[in-house]
């Protein structure tokens, strides 16, 4: 199935903020935007919708192991832009690697399907329209192969989340959206990014909805801290959108 949708008008705040949001991404390979910046792009129920996809993820196998815990789901897109137009086509679902991460080199990584009803759901396609504006301002590509991760962190007592439990990374994508949807009853979580260039590390903490991170994954590194529950249990979901270019 593919969706073609244009940016709506309520997000004309956020159209107009990509070139801003750009020349940091191309200056140091990434921006941080708040809730508030993005606050136009999705509606609360829409978000509510998304969100609520969160409470159907299938245990993530993948980090046996690794003494993490951890639900996921992965899909796929094809996205291509022109303009402000953005076409969302579902692709199906398959295997990936990430040799660029020690901890995954060798192997092949599947996961549970994101239905396409989610794929394609209200939130969704403005996140994905969004970011894939962004990588094609940043790069000329128009036409991209994107991967879309939903991901639950769950932290108990006496076993910390782990977000990433690769360390300090780079994802082996040319652009990545990261984009919080929920966190509740957790502490720490700080994500830590590295520009290549040799400047400062910083450190940003995502705490609202939508608080999110765009980078160039070929100009930077990052992580982030675990996760302690404040009570019982907590969770950190996030979505994960990943960009390159079709084959």
């Amino acid at each position: 199935m593919t969706d073609t949708t244009t940016t709506p008008t309520a997000g004309q705040q956020v159209r107009d903020g990509v070139p801003a949001f750009l020349d940091q991404v191309r200056s140091v390979g990434f921006v941080v935007m708040r809730k508030q910046e993005l606050s136009g792009l999705v509606g609360d129920a829409d978000l509510a919708e998304l969100r609520a996809a969160f409470e159907d993820l299938p245990v993530d196998t993948q980090v046996d192991g690794v003494d993490v815990y951890r639900e996921r789901r992965y899909g796929r897109l094809r996205v291509d832009v022109e303009g402000d137009t953005v076409s969302q086509e579902v692709l199906p679902n398959a295997v990936f690697r990430q040799d660029s991460i020690p901890l995954w080199r060798g192997k092949n990584r599947i996961f549970e399907p994101v239905s396409e009803e989610v794929l394609l759901s209200p939130a969704i396609r403005a996140l994905v329209g969004f970011d894939a504006r962004m990588a094609t301002a940043a790069d000329g590509n128009t036409s991209w192969r994107v991967g879309i991760h939903l991901v639950r962190v769950v932290a108990r007592v006496g076993a910390d989340g782990l977000p990433t439990p690769e360390g300090r990374h780079r994802d082996g994508h040319s652009f990545v959206g990261l984009h919080l949807m929920r966190r509740d009853g957790v502490t720490g979580g700080v994500s830590t990014i590295h520009p290549n260039d040799g400047s400062d590390m910083v450190q940003t903490t995502l705490r609202q909805p939508l608080d999110s991170v765009f980078f160039n994954d070929n100009m930077i590194t990052h992580e982030v801290s675990p996760v302690a529950p404040e009570g019982a249990s907590g969770v950190r979901d996030m979505l994960q959108i990943d960009f390159n270019p079709m084959d």
